[in-house]
C-alpha cells in the first residue's frame, strides 16, 4: 500500500459504538475527512491522518475516553494487514513476529511507524504516528497497543499480559479497568513513547501454528510488493529520530551510523526525495512538542529536555516558529479533558513493578535507564553505580524516566 492510506477495516465496529453512545456515525466521518461508505465496507483505502481523527472527535462525541480500547475489543491484525498477517502468524518465535511486524508496516501505511529497541533484557515494542499526521493519536496508540497485545495473546496463552505498557499521555481519570483488562497491572503515562515492553520469555515463545509453506508464499508477496517501491530512506531516517531523540544528542552522524550509510550518502539521499536532515528532525521536534503539550502532565521545561534543547527559552522560540502560538496558548487547547491536569506535581511519582530497571547497549555502549525515583534516590543511585559505570556518571532525567549515563566509556 503506498502512501499515508489505511484499509477502512480498522473502521469495522465504529457505526455500531456510535450508535449505542447516541452519535451519529456519517456526519462524524465527513467531519473527519471520511466517507461514511468507509464505515460500511471494510475494503476502502482512507487516509490515516483522517482515521487518527475519526477516533479523535468519536471518542469526544460519545463521551468515552476508552474509545481505542474499545474498538480494539473486537479488532484484529488479521482484517488490517492483509499478506503481512499471514507473514507474522507464521513466525517462528514471539519475537520474530514483532520483527516483522516493525521491518514491514511500512507495506500497510505510511500513517504509522512500529519499532522494535532492545534494552536487555526486555525489549520495547512501539507505536507512533508519523509526521503530518492528526495531532492527537491518543486513541490511535491506545488502539493499536491494545490491538497488537490482543495479536501476541493469541500465540502465548489467554491470560497473558506484557510486562508493563508505556502512553505518552497522561493519566486519564476515573477507572482503569479496560487499561488493565488489555495490559495487566503495569500502566505507565507521561512516557516518551506509545510501547509495549517485552521480557526474554515472551520473544522466545514458539508460534504452534506456524506453517513454513504459508511463511514461504508470504514472504514471496511481501518480496514482490517490497520490490514495486523504492525504499524511502526519509521514512527510516524519522524512525530513527524519534527513538534517539530521548537518548542521545540526535545529529545527522548518529543517524548515519544507526541506518549503515555514511552522512554525505544520507543526505544526497534525502536531497533525491526533496527533504533533508534539518526538515526531518525539526518536523519530528514541532510534533512531538505538541502531542506533549497537548496531552501529557509533563512541564514545558521537561519536554524541553526530552527534545534536546538547551534552555526552556530556546524550545519556546522554536514552538512559537512552528506553530504559530505560545506554549501558553497551545497547552490551553488541551484536547483530553479526562486527563489529569496539566502540569501535576511530577514528584507525585508512579508506583511500578520489576523491572526497576534497563540495562543494555547503545552504539556498542552500556546504557542505563532508571524507573523514577525521587531526588534523594536518584543521587543514593549515582553514588552506588559510579564504580561500575565508570567515572562521573551524569544523571539526566527526561519524560518520566531516569537516563543514567557514562561521561567516560568504559
Amino acid at each position: 500500500m503506498a502512501g499515508p492510506l489505511v484499509r477502512s477495516s480498522i473502521l469495522t465496529g465504529a457505526s455500531e459504538l456510535l450508535r449505542a453512545h447516541g452519535a451519529r456515525p456519517a456526519p462524524l466521518a465527513t467531519r473527519a475527512g471520511l466517507p461514511a461508505a468507509a464505515l460500511r465496507d471494510p475494503d476502502l483505502l482512507v487516509p490515516g491522518r483522517a482515521v487518527l481523527h475519526f477516533f479523535e472527535v468519536a471518542a469526544e462525541a460519545c463521551q468515552l475516553r476508552t474509545w481505542g480500547l474499545r474498538m480494539a475489543e473486537g479488532a484484529r491484525l488479521a482484517t488490517m494487514l492483509g499478506p503481512l498477517w499471514i507473514l507474522l502468524r507464521n513466525a517462528r518465535t514471539v519475537g520474530q513476529l514483532c520483527e516483522e511486524l516493525a521491518n514491514n508496516f511500512d507495506l500497510y501505511t505510511h500513517a504509522a511507524m512500529v519499532s522494535v529497541e532492545r534494552v536487555t533484557p526486555w525489549t520495547l515494542l512501539s507505536w507512533t504516528s508519523t509526521t503530518a499526521q492528526h495531532v492527537s493519536e491518543v486513541q490511535m496508540a491506545e488502539f493499536a497497543l491494545s490491538v497488537i497485545a490482543g495479536e501476541l495473546r493469541s500465540h502465548l496463552h489467554r491470560h497473558w499480559m506484557p510486562t508493563a505498557v508505556l502512553f505518552r499521555h497522561a493519566k486519564p481519570k476515573g477507572s482503569l479497568a479496560l487499561y488493565r483488562a488489555a495490559f495487566g497491572d503495569d500502566l505507565r503515562f507521561n512516557q516518551d513513547r506509545n510501547a509495549l515492553l517485552l521480557d526474554a520469555a515472551t520473544l522466545e515463545t514458539p508460534i504452534q501454528s506456524r506453517s513454513a509453506a504459508a511463511r514461504a508464499l508470504a514472504s514471496r508477496l511481501i518480496l514482490l510488493e517490497s520490490g514495486r517501491r523504492k525504499r524511502q530512506v526519509a521514512r527510516d531516517v524519522e524512525a530513527v529520530v524519534r527513538s534517539l531523540i530521548p537518548y542521545a544528542p540526535c545529529t545527522v552522524s548518529e543517524v548515519s551510523r544507526a541506518l549503515n550509510l555514511a552522512p554525505r550518502t544520507l543526505q544526497l539521499r534525502l536531497a533525491e526525495e526533496r527533504t533533508s536532515f534539518t526538515q526531518i528532525h525539526d518536523a519530528v521536534r514541532a510534533d512531538l512538542a505538541a502531542k506533549y503539550l497537548r496531552h501529557s502532565a509533563l512541564s514545558a521545561a521537561q519536554i524541553s529536555e526530552i527534545l534536546g534543547y538547551a534552555t526552556p527559552t530556546s524550545f519556546s522560540r522554536s514552538f512559537r516558529r512552528w506553530h504559530g502560538q505560545s506554549l501558553r496558548q497551545q497547552r490551553g487547547r488541551r484536547a483530553e479533558a479526562g486527563d489529569e491536569q496539566v502540569g501535576r506535581n511530577f514528584g507525585e511519582r508512579q508506583q511500578h513493578k520489576s523491572p526497576r530497571c534497563y540495562a543494555g547497549m547503545w552504539h556498542n555502549q552500556p546504557l542505563v535507564i532508571q524507573h523514577p525515583l525521587t531526588v534523594e534516590q536518584d543521587v543514593q543511585i549515582q553514588r552506588a553505580r559510579a564504580p561500575a559505570l565508570g567515572a562521573n556518571p551524569v544523571v539526566r532525567p527526561f519524560n518520566g524516566l531516569q537516563f543514567i549515563e557514562q561521561a567516560m566509556w568504559v
